[in-house]
């Protein structure tokens, strides 16, 4: 009995951890655009056409990693591969000094992380864990903020000192760290060595909670998953203006400061968020706790765009906005798994996947385009508005078309 508890406690510690290195790590990543760019003596944007390709490879690569386990291959040897991939790619790009090896290299890159996605990462969590999976899934989750937040000061201070190379491969060195105790310790299900997911003999518990998986058929062309990728483009499109936050605020008139304070809190929002949604999916259920955390983001962004006056309005908006972070995560993951099960959850979700990456590289363009053509940021807050109204409309659509699935099956 005590070993079983370990063991619960060894996955959700090795899920936290590939979190912060897959996701924490790598949203730092921004630190090496700049000095790159100088000692390639190149254009950021063809520096950051290589982290592009990277993020589409992933979103390509997610469903082929999904039909593998669905074939049983073992865990541990997608992250052993996934794991080489990235550390071999990334002592290639940081000693390269060629932004077209770089590229191809970023391909091998992509498919690395694609086996340690946090398609993953949620699958792992959903497998071992019954009770309080909301919960788990979103500290998990938000090791990927927290180690963000930590890396970039640190990275920064490296660059200075070390040079971008000997960072880099420290860096990669890293990112490959965080996932070997998941490699060596964690099953994919807790069945393969013999236990039982948390909490599942809990049959009082598993029914009270609002967040019971509906176990509907995964259809790619149903009604209902067309509007769940269109509420996933809404959201990833909105969560997408967070790197323009800095921006916004000095177009306002504030300092560079204010501006640098403005995208913290975001991130703030970000993280507790996160820890407040999965606790939220454990007791009222994953829509319910999705629209919530849709109105604290709307509530941001009507304050940004209202402008009222002050830094402590405009801080306090871009927290509300950063919570939204948590429905692009968490939220459409546990609305994937609460639509589908446990067991349709890695196909649906891998699917999904395809459309994040595409939607997030098209979101940062298209709302840098938006201010050239308008000089301001008024109107890609306006769109984010937008975005909330269409998903919103869509999580209504989605839960509506749910439920009558759902009563006609137990007619």
């Amino acid at each position: 009995m005590k070993q079983s508890k370990v063991m619960y406690i060894v996955a959700a510690v090795c899920t936290c951890l590939m979190a912060c290195g897959t996701m924490g790590l790598v949203n730092a990543y921004g630190v090496f655009y700049k000095p790159m760019a100088d000692a390639l003596n190149s254009g950021q944007g063809a520096i950051t056409l290589h982290m592009s390709i990277s993020n589409l490879i992933v979103g390509l690569g997610t469903p082929f990693i999904a039909k593998m386990i669905s074939r049983n291959v073992p865990i541990k040897n997608i992250l052993l591969a996934g794991a080489v991939l990235v550390l071999a790619s990334g002592m290639v790009i940081a000693l390269c000094h060629n932004v077209m090896i770089m590229n191809i290299a970023a391909v091998f890159r992509g498919i690395g992380f694609a086996g340690l996605s946090m398609m993953i990462i949620t699958l792992i969590i959903g497998n071992w864990f019954v009770k309080y999976r909301g919960t788990l899934t979103g500290i998990a989750l938000s090791f990927s903020g927290i180690g963000s937040a930590i890396a970039s000061p640190i990275l920064s201070s490296m660059i200075q000192n070390l040079g971008y190379e000997k960072t880099y491969m420290i860096y990669v060195a890293a990112i490959v760290l965080f996932i070997v105790p998941a490699i060596f310790l964690l099953p994919l299900k807790p069945q393969d060595i013999g236990l039982r997911p948390f909490g599942e003999n809990e049959e009082q518990e598993n029914t009270k909670t609002a967040a019971a998986n509906m176990d509907l058929p995964f259809t790619s062309r149903s009604f209902m998953f067309v509007s769940l990728i269109v509420f996933v483009l809404c959201i990833v499109l909105l969560t997408s203006l967070s790197s323009h936050l800095s921006s916004l605020a000095q177009t306002y008139g504030y300092e560079a400061s204010v501006g640098a304070a403005l995208l913290s809190f975001s991130m703030i929002g970000n993280v507790a968020s996160k820890f407040v949604l999965g606790a939220m999916v454990d007791r009222i259920g994953a829509f319910k706790g999705v629209l919530c955390m849709m109105a604290t983001s709307l509530a941001g962004l009507l304050v940004i765009l209202l402008n009222p006056g002050g830094t402590f309005w405009l801080l306090a908006g871009g927290f509300l906005y950063g919570t939204c972070f948590s429905i692009g995560s968490l939220g459409i993951s546990m609305i994937t798994r609460t639509l589908y099960g446990d067991a349709q959850y890695g196909s649906a979700y891998s699917v999904i996947t395809l459309f994040t990456s595409v939607a997030s590289a098209v979101g940062l363009t298209l709302i840098g385009m938006m201010y050239d053509i308008t000089g301001s940021y008024s109107a890609s807050v306006i769109g984010g508005i937008l975005m909330i109204t269409i998903a919103l409309a869509c999580l209504i659509l989605i839960f509506t078309n749910a439920s009558k699935q759902l009563k006609n099956r137990t007619v």
